[in-house]
């Protein structure tokens, strides 16, 4: 397994390349969680280089999401690899993990979850001034 993280202005990409099991995962969640430090705008995560992904790459996702959420930094995945995708879908855990085809998808959705969080925030902003 290779890791590659990069990161712009906009957002922090990490990029796996090869499978994910139980030798590599430790590894991803390392740098996962590396990369959440930063407190980057956004968080990519690129696996559509992966061959195989473990229950244990699994749970290193979901772990990256929940921090990144806990940290209030968007997350989004991109991947069109069956051996990714079919065991997400499968858990149904693609509800919490948000695929995605492509950098322009992510990028996309990511700039809406931003854009919904200002409104969120302005609202809020605006009833604790009323109240």
């Amino acid at each position: 397994m290779n890791i590659t993280v990069t990161t712009m202005a906009d957002a922090s990409t990490v990029r796996v390349t090869g499978d994910l099991d139980l030798v590599t995962t430790p590894h991803l969640l390392g740098q996962l969680d590396d990369a959440l430090k930063s407190r980057p705008l956004a968080l990519i995560v690129d696996l559509d280089a992966v061959g195989f992904c473990s229950a244990g790459g699994l749970s290193a996702l979901l772990e990256a999401v929940t921090n990144a959420h806990a940290r209030g930094i968007p997350c989004a995945i991109i991947t069109t690899r069956r051996a990714v995708t079919r065991p997400i879908e499968l858990l149904q855990v693609d509800r919490v993990l948000p695929l995605h085809d492509d950098r322009t998808e992510a990028e996309a959705w990511l700039a809406l979850v931003a854009a919904c969080a200002e409104v969120t925030a302005d609202g809020e902003d605006r009833l604790e001034r009323r109240g």
